[in-house]
C-alpha cells in the first residue's frame, strides 16, 4: 500500500477530519481514505448535492420575484410543508 502526504489542510478542514475520527473510532490517516473513497465513488456515480441537482433541472429558468417572494415568506412559517419541486 502506497503513502501520502497532503500538505496545506486548513485548521477547519484538519479540526473536521479529526472529529469525524473520533466519532467513528478510527485513525485520522482511516478517515481521511475513507471520505476519499467516498468522494471517488459518488463522482464515478455522478452523485450531486441537492443544489446542483435542483440548477440541472431549472436549467437556465430564474424564479421570479414574486416565487423569491414567496420562498422568503415561507422560511418564517413555523410548520411549513417541504417544497414540491414538481
Amino acid at each position: 500500500m502506497g503513502d501520502m502526504l497532503v500538505r496545506g489542510i486548513d485548521a477547519e478542514l484538519k479540526r473536521r477530519l479529526e472529529e469525524g475520527a473520533r466519532q467513528h473510532k478510527r485513525s485520522l490517516s482511516q478517515e481521511a481514505i475513507d471520505l476519499m473513497r467516498k468522494g471517488l465513488t459518488a463522482e464515478k456515480r455522478g452523485d450531486r448535492n441537492f443544489a446542483d441537482r435542483l440548477r440541472a433541472e431549472m436549467r437556465d429558468g430564474f424564479f421570479t420575484d414574486e416565487e423569491l417572494a414567496a420562498i422568503r415568506a415561507s422560511r418564517k412559517e413555523p410548520d411549513r410543508n417541504p417544497p414540491s419541486l414538481v
